[in-house]
């Protein structure tokens, strides 16, 4: 029996409606996961933990100047994981600049000559012997006379310029301002201002991240 002219417009809005809705429903999806892909782009970094020092690798006779051919190790001299070809794989060029092509590598313990370093942008960590590739610095040596900047994304009272370690604020830095390190000494670094201050800042947090990057 055919059906009524009136159930058919019922049938026409039902259908209507449940394409609205479902039209509806994917561009709230869109617009939810475009902004979630947003905030995530704009939030700042993963800093670092700084460990106790860095191991630097001079630039290589080879085109791409990075193909260390580093073996990494779960253990000293056991236990082969892989082979590192890039230092870049760890993820932190953004704080290093890579100026004068080197690769530097954050190393977290020393055992023998060995080192244990951050290998990747995950922070997973192996050991490496790097006698006959790289050369271990301290972070005091390290940083000591370089140009360095605050890292990007940091808590206000990290860009105060002090008088001394927890003493008086001289001035507050600007985010992007760069400054010399004149001396370390455990988490604060005496540093010279581009503006000709003198000042002690943190250089790595109460959690023992980086707070500053070498100025490219």
């Amino acid at each position: 029996m055919p059906k009524s002219r009136g159930h058919e417009t019922v049938e026409l809005v039902r259908l209507t409606n449940l394409y609205g809705r479902t039209i509806s429903f994917f561009l709230i999806l869109l617009v939810l996961c475009t902004t979630t892909t947003a905030r995530a782009a704009s939030l700042p970094r993963m800093r670092p933990y700084t460990g106790i020092g860095v191991v630097v690798f001079p630039q290589l006779d080879k085109p791409q100047g990075r193909d260390l051919q580093l073996q990494l190790y779960e253990e000293p001299g056991l236990l082969r994981v892989e082979v590192l070809n890039n230092s870049r794989l760890s993820g932190n060029e953004w704080v290093f600049g890579l100026t004068d092509g080197s690769s530097p590598l954050i190393v977290s313990a020393r055992r023998d000559g060995w080192l244990r370093v951050f290998y990747d942008d995950a922070g997973r960590q192996a050991w490496i012997d790097p006698l006959y590739k790289g050369n271990f610095q301290p972070w005091k040596e390290y940083l000591r006379l370089q140009t360095v900047r605050m890292l990007p994304g940091l808590r206000t009272h990290y860009y105060r310029l002090l008088q001394r370690p927890g003493g008086k604020p001289l001035a507050t830095l600007a985010p992007k301002q760069i400054f010399k390190v004149l001396t370390i000494e455990d988490s604060w670094g005496m540093v010279l201002t581009d503006q000709a201050l003198i000042g002690w800042l943190r250089w790595r947090d109460e959690d023992g991240r980086l707070l500053v990057g070498i100025n490219p």
